[in-house]
């Protein structure tokens, strides 16, 4: 497939995936980020800052170098101020071909303890493996982006990180299964909550 053909299925499957990832209340107004590596390069497409994930388009997205420098944008947009985790992950980790930073609120509670995600389910044990909880630093400052370095450094094959009082990083080889990662993360946060109220009552 030309890099053409590759570039406008992917700026689509940007799209839907956006779209998918607001109504599923991963996101809220104009937060969160999503990212995917354009296979073979060192080329990213990024979402734009400033425009809520349910209104993405295909032509919205970004496309950049993966030092940062942007090679095409269209309607005047900029990337979102969260690119550097996307390209921190993206450089540290081969294997990765996409990267949702989402904002799901029982994982964003969770972060506030500070400690990985309670695994309460077999299958979130079997996916996930382990959730570190990363330190927190101003939204698209040059310390969280070292925060992100750090966990990614110290857990190779974690598919995903909480991020202290900010929200979840995920990540995967394409945009559906760091979406379902994204997912299962909110989920397993969210029964690892009702378990704990009702262990209470």
């Amino acid at each position: 497939m030309s890099i053409e053909k590759t570039l406008m299925r992917l700026r689509k499957e940007l799209a839907e995936f956006s779209k998918r990832t607001f109504h599923r209340g991963l996101v809220s107004g104009t937060g969160g980020n999503i990212s995917v590596r354009i296979p073979g390069t060192d080329q990213v497409l990024i979402t734009p800052t400033n425009v809520a994930l349910c209104d993405v388009e295909p032509e919205f997205s970004l496309l950049l170098h993966i030092d940062g420098s942007v090679l095409e944008s269209r309607h005047d947009m900029t990337p979102s101020k969260e690119t550097g985790l996307h390209l921190v992950a993206y450089m540290l980790r081969p294997d990765i071909g996409a990267v949702f930073h989402v904002h799901p609120p029982y994982a964003t509670a969770y972060s506030m303890k500070e400690r990985p995600l309670p695994l309460v389910t077999i299958n979130s044990r079997i996916i996930l493996q382990e959730v570190p909880c990363i330190g927190c630093a101003d939204p698209g400052s040059k310390e969280l982006c070292n925060f992100v370095d750090e966990g990614i450094s110290r857990y190779p094959h974690a598919k995903a990180l909480l991020m202290k009082e900010h929200g979840v990083l995920a990540l995967g080889p394409a945009l559906a299964t760091a979406f379902y990662v994204a997912d299962l993360v909110e989920d397993t946060a969210k029964i690892a909550f009702l378990a704990e109220n009702i262990r209470r009552g």
